[in-house]
């Protein structure tokens, strides 16, 4: 995302929304039809930071 931009579409569970709504970074929060989040690199870098973090692909 650094090197050709773009942004981020994460799905949340409802209990991290207001978790990453204050990171850096952040483009857009939803919670229609389920809890989502649009991002750039900068919100990924201060996402993966936190305690707890996991990614699941």
């Amino acid at each position: 995302m650094d090197v050709l931009g773009g942004v981020s579409a994460v799905e949340l569970r409802e209990d991290q929304v207001p978790i990453v709504a204050g990171l850096p970074g952040v483009i857009a929060t939803t919670t229609d039809p389920w809890p989502a989040v649009y991002g750039s690199a900068e919100f990924l870098r201060a996402w993966a930071q936190r305690p707890g973090f996991r990614l699941l692909t």
